[in-house]
């Protein structure tokens, strides 16, 4: 029986309390049949095993009760002695447990490496997203990596970035919830992201495509020139098509082994098109049915690794008026 796991087949949308939006969408997105990297979530209520564990709860309260948003300097300074406290934690022992073993089970058919993603939600709240606030990590290998990088995941709910945006939203600090997502690493040719409705022009008719060689870190970082389209809703006929000269590109690092890192695109790739007119057709028709299920307009992430597609995340469109 696992007490502080569970695997995304038992999660589904409404589960954010427990596993943070991108846990419950991705455990969603899994129960309607969509191909979801396979992965497990460690609850929300592990963090708050491991600070009560180690007796942090005052201490953390002390610090976060003395910050002084108009003081960016020691918001960071502050934000930083938190996220050590949680970095120095003994874990229990159980729960360091029950997290390699579920790792050694989800790598057990061959592949090693995974993603380790923070996943948000507000105590007591609908609000579940905090989109860019928290840390992700590619190219995870081994039980002590991925340990590490879940403790980092923990520890980034206290950046100066996410303590910030909590302030903006009068949110108190100690309502902010975190359930890290370990999947498996899906080593993408070409990744980016989808929109159901256009958010530049609201145009809820249309689908707009975003897109880049590697893994969509590239494209979501907005580090990158990307390729775009925009198709109709209704015929998947394109509308618009520009291809871009990328420029710049996310993958392993091959030097370490693990790890991202990012590469200027090869001269001769810069030009070509990152997506076929198939895969265009089926990321139009994968988001539709998503869309359809979830029942409002969706922010779809998406890689294609040796020509299958993944869904990684999907979400409501952020200032969309309501549909």
């Amino acid at each position: 029986m696992t007490t502080y796991t569970l695997s995304l087949q038992e999660i589904g949308k409404d589960d954010f309390q427990v596993c943070g939006g991108k846990g419950a969408n991705l455990g969603e997105l899994t129960q309607l049949g969509a191909r979801v990297p396979p992965g497990y979530c460690i609850v929300a209520g592990a963090l708050q095993y491991l600070i009560g564990a180690n007796s942090l709860e005052g201490r953390i309260a002390e610090i976060a009760e003395q910050l002084d948003f108009d003081d960016f300097e020691g918001v960071e300074a502050a934000t930083t002695r938190i996220r050590a406290l949680i970095a120095d934690a003994d874990i229990p022992a159980d729960l360091e447990t029950e997290i390699r073993e579920r790792y050694r089970a989800l790598v057990a058919g061959g592949r090693g490496y995974v993603a380790v993603r923070s996943s948000v939600a507000v105590k007591d709240s609908p609000v579940s997203s905090f989109p860019g606030m928290m840390d992700t990590y590619h190219y995870v290998l081994g039980e002590p990596e991925v340990v590490a990088r879940i403790r980092e995941c923990w520890a980034s709910l206290w950046t100066g970035r996410a303590a910030f945006a909590r302030q903006r939203q009068g949110i108190a600090h100690d309502r902010g919830l975190i359930a890290p997502v370990v999947q498996l690493m899906i080593d993408a040719d070409t990744a980016g992201v989808l929109f159901t409705a256009n958010p530049i022009t609201q145009a809820t008719t249309e689908i707009v495509i975003e897109s880049n060689w590697g893994i969509g870190e590239s494209v979501v970082s907005g580090k990158s020139m990307n390729d775009f389209f925009v198709l109709d809703k209704e015929s998947l006929a394109t509308r618009e098509r520009r291809i871009a000269r990328k420029n710049v590109m996310v993958t392993m690092d091959d030097g370490s082994g693990s790890g991202r890192v990012e590469r200027p695109v090869p001269p001769e790739r810069a030009g070509e098109p990152t997506l076929t007119d198939a895969q265009l057709a089926e990321l139009a028709q994968t988001s539709k049915r998503i869309e359809d299920h979830f029942g409002f307009p969706v922010d779809v992430e998406w890689a294609y690794e040796a020509g299958t597609l993944y869904v990684l995340q999907a979400r409501r469109i952020r200032n969309l008026p309501q549909q």
